[in-house]
């Protein structure tokens, strides 16, 4: 699964953000663009996906250890072949 290509398809379960969704906070802007998995699965069914383009010059908050990074929910992403 590491290194697998995929797209995002939805967020949280959702494929729109919440009305009230704080704009630093809104992760569904990354709905459609693509990336890779670095980490493999953890315990709340995520893996840490980063992406090809920069997830803070989107106005977003990334803490993970590895740049333009985010844990996805496994059911949020669709594998691509690239």
């Amino acid at each position: 699964m590491i290194n697998s290509k995929i797209i995002l398809k939805e967020f949280n379960g959702n494929s729109e953000a919440p009305e009230d969704c704080d704009p630093q906070e809104n992760y569904w802007l990354l709905i459609g663009r693509k990336g890779k998995i670095v980490k493999e699965m953890n315990s709340r069914s995520r893996v840490l996906v980063q992406f090809n383009e920069s997830v803070s010059e989107l106005g977003l908050h990334c803490h993970n250890e590895v740049p333009n990074s985010l844990y996805i929910l496994l059911s949020d992403i669709e594998f691509i072949n690239e």
